[in-house]
């Protein structure tokens, strides 16, 4: 995870700058347009064909343009495509942000939401889902303090952007093999964390379920069961120790909003259900 995350910083964040010069041939553009806290911004992004010079990060840049009252700014090294590597600007859940994907052996795909402050475009959050070597998707979130966007906004930057956590301690215990048969029509749930006396789990109404990412997510306590209905869920990292920890989950409704439970009101939806808790782990053991 760890290298990934240096090449992905190496490669895309060493600079962020306005151009030098205009792009005299441009393909692929799209417009978008957002309204953030009433005001009005149009996002265009496009590739930029000219020749490539010492300065440019990616085999194929792009450019990010941004227009709004007071603002008129133009971005180079921010998206682009290098190998297998492709960072664009995307509008995920109805608000502007840079996605990422790399496809790899440990596939991730990353969002990081930008805001404008001040006509300053800003990023704190980061929402992850990352395939491991074993084929199960971990999906994880990462909050920090807001950092601006600006020329130069590079390596330690994008760093502080992704938590320094072991899926592997967790996600490696979880594998059903196909050969258990026992499973392949009934109902059974995989262990993804803790935070102190709340568990959570992946709930899989069968094997074929499993295979195909399908699940819900269930927390429980000693006395409680809740049972999640919404199935975009991330588990938030605390960074900034030795050892991240889950602190909460990021929640996301069919609308696209984002809302982010601690252990207070984790207890509270606990407190409020009805259900005794049922956990049903089989065979959950390393492969």
């Amino acid at each position: 995870m760890k290298k990934i995350i240096t090449l992905i910083s190496l490669m895309i964040f060493s600079s962020f700058s306005y151009a030098q010069r205009p792009c005299s041939i441009k393909s692929s553009v799209e417009n978008k347009q957002f309204s953030i806290d009433s005001k009005v911004y149009k996002f265009t992004s496009y590739f930029c064909e000219d020749e490539n010079d010492e300065e440019e990060v990616f085999d194929k840049k792009a450019i990010l343009e941004v227009q709004g009252e007071n603002t008129n700014r133009l971005y180079k090294n921010v998206i682009g495509i290098r190998g297998m590597l492709n960072i664009a600007f995307e509008a995920w859940n109805n608000q502007p942000a840079l996605s990422y994907f790399m496809p790899a052996a440990e596939s991730i795909e990353a969002y990081i939401p930008i805001m404008v402050k001040n006509h300053d475009l800003l990023v704190q959050c980061i929402y992850i889902s990352q395939q491991l070597k074993n084929f199960m998707v971990a999906n994880y979130s990462y909050c920090g303090d807001k950092q601006i966007i600006h020329d130069g906004f590079g390596e330690d930057a994008i760093l502080n952007l992704f938590p320094q956590f072991d899926l592997y301690s967790i996600y490696n215990d979880i594998y059903y093999p196909e050969t258990h048969a026992s499973l392949s029509n009934q109902e059974f749930d995989a262990f993804i964390g803790k935070i102190e006396n709340i568990k959570f789990y992946r709930r899989y109404s069968s094997l074929d379920d499993y295979y195909s990412n399908k699940f819900k997510v269930i927390m429980v306590n000693k006395a409680k069961e809740y049972r999640f209905k919404e199935s975009q869920i991330y588990q938030r990292i605390e960074g900034g120790t030795k050892t991240a920890r889950i602190i909460g989950l990021d929640i996301l409704d069919a609308e696209g909003n984002i809302t982010f439970y601690d252990k207070k009101a984790l207890l509270a939806l606990l407190n409020k259900s009805t259900i005794k808790p049922n956990i049903k782990a089989y065979i959950q053991s390393n492969k």
